[in-house]
């Protein structure tokens, strides 16, 4: 763990230091400010004194001196999560202080729509300086924010190739994966495109094997296979280039055993791309809970549904961030197959900050 304490007049600047030097991995411990007296008044106000850190391999050295009995190391693991539990505790708690006046209420608003307190503060720290101090800085500051929202947010659809592009949607129970292949299902179909639906699940949005009228109905080859072995035999797939779209079983984050079974699935499917769906009203916790349970199965995509029931976006933006992940497309409704989108930045920054005041 590397330490160290940057002070300036502006918090802006010192923050920006921060991140040049240590990364946009660094943590803040501590900020404070601090006023100068007597005489020293006449020479200058007052400034900001921020200890940072930032988690670095020790030289062998540094690490023989501070080794420990194992019994009394607590896990790598464990530090980093207290490390960012207080992190979050100290933004936000203190947060709306080390951002420039104007962004304060900008500040507020994220974190009430459930954004982490650190992300919130990237993408305040990222304004330009400039932008600040200009005269019609309201606006100026309410766009420069949504572009940097947007420009965290990578997106990516259905790949377009030659033959069978093969797509599991997973996740947790109750996010809408079944719908969600439903609607994207009717889209192709309607488009003139050529799919099959695999149910890998047996179970989904309105009893018993909903997929199986539902797939007679679009007139598309249907297959029920709940085992590996079911999985890895040949399987009666579109004639031309199309989609095959796999349903898989819902599960809650902590079934260790669901969650090992699915990656046999997935491995027997031998999926090109595979779906994480989540709801963007699940908090951002819970999301992060599913994304450190899902995404080593080979997650390739994420997805978010009931946007509609949702006034921020705030958990999209973080989830994004946290994963690395494209973002492939938003639900944002019942109707099949309406309330299915491409993903666009601009639009969930844009709800993100709907309402937001400025100071």
């Amino acid at each position: 763990m590397h330490l160290k304490w940057f002070k300036g007049r502006a918090v802006l600047d010192v923050m920006r230091r921060v991140r040049e030097e240590l990364g946009p991995e660094a943590v803040i411990l501590r900020s404070k400010f601090v006023h100068p007296w007597g005489l020293l008044r006449l020479f200058g106000g007052s400034r900001v004194e921020i200890l940072a850190a930032v988690d670095r391999p020790e030289a062998p050295a540094t690490q023989a001196m501070l080794q420990v009995p194992p019994e009394a190391s607590p896990s790598l693991d464990s530090l980093r999560s207290e490390l960012a539990a207080l992190r979050s505790l100290f933004l936000r708690s203190a947060g709306g202080g080390l951002v420039p006046a104007i962004l304060g209420p900008l500040y507020e608003h994220l974190l009430a729509g459930g954004m982490d307190p650190a992300l919130a503060m990237r993408i305040l720290g990222s304004v330009p300086a400039h932008q600040l101090e200009q005269e019609a800085a309201k606006m100026a500051t309410y766009r420069a924010v949504e572009e940097q929202m947007a420009s965290l947010i990578a997106v990516s659809t259905c790949a377009a190739v030659s033959g069978q592009l093969r797509v599991a949607f997973v996740g947790p129970s109750g996010m809408g994966k079944t719908t969600t292949l439903a609607k994207m299902a009717a889209r192709v179909r309607i488009t003139g495109g050529s799919i099959a639906i695999v149910n890998a699940d047996g179970s989904g949005f309105s009893g018993p094997g909903p997929l199986e009228p539902f797939a007679a109905v679009l007139d598309v080859p249907y297959v029920l296979a709940l085992t590996p072995e079911e999985l890895a035999a040949p399987l009666p797939m579109p004639a031309r280039r199309g989609c095959v779209l796999i349903d898989t079983p819902g599960m809650t984050t902590e079934d260790r055993q669901a969650i090992e079974r699915l990656d046999d699935l997935l491995e027997a499917a031998a999926g090109d791309e595979v779906h994480l769906v989540l709801s963007a009203t699940t908090k951002t916790q819970d999301i992060r809970a599913a994304l450190r349970a899902f995404k080593p199965l080979g997650v390739t995509h994420l997805l978010f549904t009931h946007l509609d029931e949702t006034a921020s976006c705030a958990s999209v933006i973080d989830a994004c961030v946290e994963s690395g992940l494209p973002l492939s497309y938003v639900g944002t409704g019942r109707d099949i197959p309406g309330d299915l989108d491409p993903a666009d930045p601009r639009r969930i920054a844009r709800r993100t900050l709907q309402g937001a005041p400025i100071a």
